[in-house]
C-alpha cells in the first residue's frame, strides 16, 4: 500500500490564506437576515459601516430592538439622530452607560446597557413581539466570538 503525500508550497498557502480571508470578510461585512426570531424579524450585521446601517435601519419598516456595541450606537444616532424615533429598544453589550445627547435618549423608549453578548441576548427573551425587528451588531476584536454567541443563541430557537 502506498501512501500518497502531498506538498503544499508556500504560495499555495498564502493563495488558499487569502481566500479564505476574502470569504470571511464577505460573510462578516454584510447584512444577514435570519427569519423569524421570538416573532421578530432578526438580522445580524458584523463590522458594518456606520454609513450602510444608518440607511438599512431608516430602511426597515418597524420598531427596532438593537443589541450593539457603544461605539456603533453613538456613530450612528450620531450620523443620523432622526433614528432614534424608529429605535424601541437598546441594549448596548460592551459597556454600561450609554453617552447620548439627552434629545436623542429621549426618542427612545428603552435603554439598557450591560457587559457582555450573552447578558444582552437573555433581554432579548423577555422582548417577543410582533411586527418588529431585531438587529444584532458587533465590530472590533471581539467581533467573531460575538458572532458565534449570537449565531449559537438563535439556533436555540
Amino acid at each position: 500500500m502506498s501512501q500518497k503525500v502531498s506538498k503544499i508550497t508556500t504560495e499555495e498557502q498564502l493563495l488558499r490564506s487569502r481566500e479564505e480571508g476574502l470569504q470571511d470578510a464577505l460573510q462578516v461585512n454584510a447584512m444577514c437576515a435570519h427569519g423569524k426570531i421570538l416573532g421578530m424579524d432578526t438580522f445580524s450585521w458584523i463590522n458594518p459601516q456606520m454609513d450602510a446601517l444608518s440607511s438599512a435601519l431608516q430602511s426597515l419598516p418597524f420598531d427596532i430592538v438593537w443589541v450593539g456595541n457603544h461605539e456603533q450606537i453613538i456613530n450612528c444616532l450620531d450620523i443620523q439622530p432622526e433614528l432614534a424615533k424608529s429605535i424601541e429598544t437598546i441594549i448596548v453589550h460592551d459597556n454600561p452607560i450609554l453617552n447620548l445627547k439627552k434629545e436623542t435618549l429621549d426618542k427612545i423608549k428603552n435603554i439598557v446597557c450591560l457587559e457582555g453578548v450573552s447578558h444582552a441576548l437573555e433581554l432579548i427573551k423577555a422582548m417577543k413581539k410582533e411586527k418588529c425587528a431585531f438587529l444584532f451588531t458587533t465590530m472590533g476584536a471581539n467581533a467573531k466570538k460575538d458572532k458565534e454567541e449570537f449565531e449559537h443563541y438563535i439556533s436555540l430557537f
